[in-house]
């Protein structure tokens, strides 16, 4: 007779109690050797989600700091050239608009901020930066949703408010009384430098809420890898108790 049917006929047999996780592992797994397996397959996924991460993480942190650069470009220009006058008239014309310019660096210097520590936490393990950025699994999906409204928001204000008023569109603009300001200033102010640097942060904002969807592709892998991962736990814990059973059972079935 072998172990596993000298097992289903004893009702004192340890093994009955994996039957409270909701399977038989006579049935789920035949041997320790198939769990561990599977378990080795899932270390490996998550390992390349973990890197995946890592690299979003990157991704944000460069963005930000580019746009923030840019942005700290923007306004070192503006307040060191503000109380020079030509005619009347400052280097980005009468009362410019600077709050967009002001909402981009905010924006910019936070998501480096958090960016950052989350990549310093990835030092101490990855449960270290889980911590930092955020809590539960749910609460971890803020982070890329929070990104992707942020930067989403900050680009389309950011245009919505390219009036000619503010300092890119103003240093972009061919307009001939615009132009003939930018003269006045092009020995103090490299306009061109101001138009090219802020039309790039914002196509790095518009890329970077769109990165955000890879972040949330990223929850979306690690929620599914979590619960498989809590499952083969299980699995092998029952698959371990099951197996100690049988070699046990079998050594006692040999002294008898």
């Amino acid at each position: 007779m072998s172990g596993y049917d000298a097992l289903g006929q004893d009702p004192t047999a340890t093994y009955v109690q994996t039957t409270d996780l909701g399977y038989d592992p006579k049935q789920d797994i035949k041997d320790v050797e198939k769990a561990a397996a599977l378990a080795k397959k899932l270390g490996k996924s998550q390992k390349r989600v973990f890197n995946l991460q890592v690299f979003e993480r990157v991704v944000n942190l460069m963005a930000s700091l580019a746009v923030g650069g840019i942005m700290a470009f923007t306004l070192d220009q503006f307040i060191v050239n503000q109380h020079q006058q030509v005619n009347g008239t400052g280097p980005f014309g009468s009362n410019p608009k600077l709050w967009p310019t002001y909402v981009m660096a905010g924006v910019a210097g936070v998501t480096l901020i958090f960016n950052t520590c989350v990549l310093l936490a990835y030092c101490c393990g990855r449960k270290a930066a889980d911590r930092v950025a955020s809590g539960s699994s749910y609460i971890k999906l803020l982070s890329p949703i929070g990104h992707l409204i942020v930067w989403g928001t900050t680009a389309g204000s950011f245009k919505v408010a390219a009036s000619g008023k503010d300092i890119w569109t103003f240093a972009c603009s061919k307009d001939p009384s615009v132009v003939a300001i930018q003269r006045n200033f092009e020995n103090k102010i490299d306009y061109d430098m101001i138009c090219q640097t802020n039309t790039g942060s914002w196509y790095t904002s518009i890329a970077t809420a769109g990165f955000a969807v890879i972040g949330i592709i990223i929850w979306i892998f690690i929620t599914i890898h979590t619960r498989k991962q809590k499952s083969m736990q299980k699995k092998l814990a029952a698959a371990n108790g099951y197996e100690n059973y049988r070699t046990s059972y079998s050594q006692y079935g040999q002294k008898s």
